[in-house]
């Protein structure tokens, strides 16, 4: 990916969906510098004026690409900084989103308005606008906390979440009282459309209950919608959890809020959620009082299993579960560091069929991680360790075979950033993060892995574009 300037900003770059996407930034058409960090563009573009620009790349791409684009139209001011999402698969479809203002025109109240575009990569240009409003939250005011995220994505869709709020009155002990009732609701844009599908619409529930005197109180549960970068599967939280599918747009499963622990829901605040394989997804709960409960959920039957049981680690009760490491190569296998002691760090591997396997023995991962205690890195798609030994940088495979040295690790991301499981690029960085390529898998400059080998996801011929560079 190429690096640009616009305003005195330089571009930074991340995976969204199937996409790697540098920030949005204000920027004048043709403003924008592709050169290094001393060389800046010249305007003095702020985001009032609705100037935008952003780099993209997909693997449908030859080389990253410079977008772009007028946000606003007369009459209207910015009221949140544009967001670009795309969608994953081999062909991604991308979109820029963003809210805007109307004036307030004597009778008719200022207006909030949420609206995207789908970008042709091709050419650069927007679609015309999509609009994401609906009737109950067009009309709102600035008291309302409007809002919007980007919730998730699959291979058809990216899934919006709106978020604003009301009052409405309650008759508690014969008098009346306002109520802040907070409204989700979540919206699909797909490739090619142009309409927004409104998937689903929630709402805190309001209760009225009494104390053996007849004191009435009010009760508010709160709904929540997180993202967790899963593919396809956003949760939604009230007094349990679901988890939805995006394109299926149905409820996946549903979990009391003390699944990890009955009658602890803090313990049980989910953290982080991953897919593991065909209806089955990681649960990782709160890290608080006995430590790190990883657990894998069978969406089908709603039961759970400790990951520590299928490693077989035998803990105490009052023995803190550190897991120094943990993360998630693309065929949806988990790996997990585990420091028994200051003399044994094991590294196990759990497939998507529950099989273990134990790379390397603990004492010699000690031995090998004297330096740092941990590894350099890890290569999702190739499912290898960086490993900083007192004389060597070794790369070890999953069945702790040194097969070579390294001098570049990947990009340092995080298994909840976006779903490995749904991606056939790796994204480097060198050592001053002035450049940034993506690979089938391999280093910058180093042949692809053949596909038949089993080594990496799929085939390629090594970076995206021959090469693409970034900041």
């Amino acid at each position: 990916m190429t690096n640009f300037v616009c305003n005195y900003d330089t571009s930074d770059w991340g995976w969204d969906g199937g996409a790697v996407l540098s920030d949005v930034m204000p920027c004048a058409n043709g403003d924008a510098s592709s050169s290094s960090d001393s060389d800046y563009g010249s305007s003095s573009q702020s985001a009032d004026d609705g100037q935008y620009a952003f780099g993209v790349w997909t693997p449908a791409m030859d080389e990253s690409k410079v977008i772009y684009f007028s946000a606003l139209k007369s009459g209207e001011k910015m009221y949140s900084d544009p967001v670009v999402a795309a969608t994953y698969g081999p062909n991604p479809a991308v979109f820029v989103i963003y809210a805007v203002k109307t004036k307030a025109v004597g009778t008719t109240p200022e207006t909030v308005h949420l609206f995207a575009h789908q970008v042709d990569l091709k050419s650069g240009e927007l679609s015309d606008r999509i609009d994401l409003r609906t009737e109950e939250d067009n009309l709102i005011n600035l008291q309302q906390d409007y809002e919007f995220d980007v919730l998730a994505q699959s291979n058809n869709r990216v899934a919006i979440e709106k978020s604003w709020k009301t009052t409405e009155k309650r008759t508690v002990n014969d008098d009346q009282r306002e109520v802040e009732i907070g409204h989700k609701q979540i919206m699909g844009l797909s490739g090619g459309a142009k309409q927004a599908e409104t998937l689903q619409t929630f709402k805190d529930s309001v209760s009225i209950s009494k104390d053996s005197g007849g004191y009435q109180s009010l009760n508010t549960t709160e709904v929540d919608v997180d993202d967790y970068h899963v593919f396809d599967t956003y949760v939604v939280k009230d007094s349990a959890y679901h988890l939805y599918s995006i394109d299926s747009n149905k409820e996946i499963v549903k979990l009391p809020s003390d699944y990890c622990s009955p009658g602890d829901t803090y313990r049980c605040d989910l953290q982080g959620l991953y897919r593991f394989g065909a209806n089955q997804y990681v649960l990782n709960p709160s890290e608080s009082y006995n430590g790190n409960k990883l657990l894998i959920l069978d969406a089908g039957t709603g039961k759970t299993k400790k990951v520590t049981d299928l490693l077989n680690i035998n803990t105490k009760d009052d023995q803190y579960v550190n897991f120094t490491d943990f993360g998630q190569f693309s065929d949806g296998s988990l790996y997990f560091q585990w420091d028994e002691s200051s003399d044994s760090k094991r590294v196990f591997i759990l497939s998507r069929d529950l099989k273990v396997t134990e790379v390397l023995d603990g004492g010699r991962w000690a031995r090998l991680m004297l330096n740092s205690g941990e590894f350099e890195g890890a290569n999702y798609l190739l499912k290898q360790f960086y490993v900083k030994t007192t004389d060597e940088n070794i790369i070890v495979d999953e069945k702790g075979e040194t097969v070579g040295s390294y001098t570049l690790t990947p990009s340092d991301d995080d298994a909840d950033d976006y779903d490995h499981t749904a991606v056939d690029w790796i994204m480097w960085r060198d050592g001053s993060e002035n450049t940034v390529t993506v690979t089938r898998g391999q280093a910058p400059g180093e042949p692809a892995p053949d596909s038949s080998d089993g080594s990496g996801s799929s085939s390629g011929d090594g970076s995206a574009g021959d090469s693409s560079s970034g900041d």
